[in-house]
């Protein structure tokens, strides 16, 4: 809460502004009230002066509102722009193994639907009664100096209006949190449905789509229906109050000056800045329900970033010096175990092969050493120290991941090798090389300034797959993954990069593949069989097994 309040601090820019506007306003209406008094008594040259003094106040107001506009567009785009950029930190924040547990459509929903209601409902709000409340007290002041007996009648008016507004919000709460949740989830559908569109239309499956798309669309729609007609409500009775405040404040202004205790001077200032306290009363009583509705969506933004797992990491890894190992490992999802008393020594520079049966625990294997999950029992070491108690960081940024699906920025070819870091034209070109990519740059017209598309839609599979291998060879790694890697390259690619990937001297290599190539084969330290929960190797090397 602490944090969210900090983001509105750059509100004070619209404050400073205001205050100004408010000021010329006042100094405006007391020169208004001068130059009416002076044309009242015929003194006509101090009439002269007293104008010439009202029409610099007015046209200085002018370039003060033009300012203000300014002062609005630029904190609102501040204060989002800072709010999303934190909550996409958060997002990268979270644990591996418990976002690809969630359905990330509500980040997108977040991101989307949920910042734009903050920005309308809650900032522009905010800024809104800002203003409102400088307006008023400027308003006030004015009439207090003119008659001190309209003043309470207008703050009593002031206090009923946020006293119904406070009420109103609670039923508009509810049903924001309702939909937000709905365009998680519609969000959600609408991915899925674009991620299988193929399935779709080959499968004749629109119809049922259409229907589906139709219940979420409607749902949603609805409950925007039921917030707008509960607004609708609040705002009919704000606006009555804002019209009988208005219409009895006229009516004690007129009576008093019927009494002789208000001048007609002081009359017209009075009518003129009667607005200034009036429609700030309105308009803070209609942007009060909008601020405080958008608190069960910043709760459920806040929920959305937190992690389950708040184990701290406390080990720093400079670079592996021994190995990796498991000693008496179980791991499960939920309620389903699917590995159970592992031991097994991955030492340092050595190659190896993990094989096995679809489903047998090898990609469990791969997620553990890659520190997306901790074990249910035992312990994983890095050296000497508890691979949990290792910090992300350190160990991230010695180890390559190199995976069947690929993952490309629709950017050039050099920017997705590199990943937006820095290395040398001979390091790169070493990389390009030894992935087998060079045929491919040299028969592109732009070289490495050939643009990818969206996640690599122009390039084949096999093309994608020597990018993702030609990053980790740039990266200089410790400790090389492979998740079926060269399972969409043909065999005499896949194994040339399999002979050069093996000779890479003082690198850790795991590879798991469902692809076993028999030339290379003999070049790996161990070859690992992971089936029925358990690990065992067919070299019986370097690895300690369990049955």
């Amino acid at each position: 809460m602490k944090k969210r309040i900090l983001y509105f601090l750059p509100m004070w820019k619209v404050l400073v502004v205001q205050i100004f506007i408010a000021a010329t306003l006042f100094q405006l209406s007391f020169a208004m009230y001068d130059t009416i008094n002076a044309a009242l008594d015929l003194e006509w040259t101090l009439f002269g002066e007293r104008a010439r003094v009202m029409i610099m106040y007015a046209v200085l107001l002018l370039p003060l509102q033009a300012l203000g506009a300014y002062a609005r567009s630029h904190v609102i785009k501040t204060i989002m722009v800072r709010m999303k950029r934190d909550y996409l930190r958060g997002v990268f924040a979270k644990n591996i193994n418990e976002f690809q547990r969630e359905n990330n459509a509500k980040y997108i929903s977040a991101l989307t639907n949920d910042f734009t209601l903050i920005e309308k409902d809650a900032v522009e709000q905010a800024i809104l009664i800002i203003q409102s409340i400088v307006m008023f007290t400027m308003g006030i002041a004015i009439i207090v100096i003119i008659s001190p007996i309209v003043l309470l009648f207008g703050v009593g008016i002031f206090v009923m209006n946020i006293f119904v507004s406070l009420l109103s919000s609670k039923p508009v709460n509810k049903h924001n949190k309702e939909r937000s949740e709905m365009m998680g989830r519609y969000s959600g559908f609408i991915k899925e449905v674009l991620s299988a569109f193929h399935i779709i239309k080959t499968n004749d499956l629109e119809k049922r789509i259409e229907e589906n798309y139709r219940e979420q669309s409607v749902a949603v729609q609805e409950k925007k229906y039921v917030i707008d007609k509960i607004m609708s409500y609040i705002f009919a009775l704000q606006n009555m109050n804002f019209s009988l405040t208005f219409l009895v404040m006229m009516f004690i202004v007129s009576y008093m000056t019927i009494q002789g205790q208000i001048a007609i001077a002081g009359v017209v200032v009075v009518v003129y800045n009667l607005e200034n306290v009036v429609n700030p009363i309105a308009l803070i009583s209609e942007a009060m329900p909008r601020v405080l509705s958008v608190k069960t969506i910043n709760r459920r933004i806040d929920e959305s970033l937190k992690n389950q797992s708040t184990h701290v990491e406390t080990e720093a890894f400079d670079g592996l010096e021994k190995g990796i190992g498991f000693h008496d490992v179980s791991f499960g999802y939920d309620d389903t175990l699917v590995l159970e008393d592992v031991n097994v020594e991955f030492e340092k520079g050595g190659k190896y092969l993990v094989i096995g049966p679809s489903g047998g625990g090898k990609s469990t294997l791969l997620r553990l050493l890659r520190k997306y999950f901790n074990p249910n029992d035992g312990v994983i070491t890095l050296d000497e120290k508890d691979l949990k108690d290792v910090k992300k960081l350190d160990y991230f940024g010695k180890i390559a991941n190199i995976e069947q699906k690929i993952f490309l920025f629709e950017d050039s070819l050099r920017n997705n090798l590199t990943l937006y870091k820095d290395y040398s034209e001979e390091e790169l070109q070493q990389a390009i090389e030894r992935a087998g990519l060079s045929k491919f740059v040299k028969s592109r017209q732009g070289g490495l300034d050939t643009l990818i598309q969206d996640n690599g839609k122009n390039i084949s599979g096999g093309e994608k797959s020597r990018i993702a291998i030609a990053r980790g060879l740039l990266n200089n790694a410790e400790i090389i993954f492979l998740d079926e890697a060269f399972a969409s390259l043909d065999r005499d690619s896949a194994k040339a990069i399999e002979s050069d990937l093996l000779k890479l001297k003082g690198v850790t290599l795991i590879n798991v593949s469902h692809v076993v190539i028999e030339e290379n084969k003999e070049q790996y330290d161990d070859i690992i069989l992971v089936r029925n929960k358990h690990v065992k190797s067919s070299k019986l090397k370097l690895v300690a097994v369990t049955n």
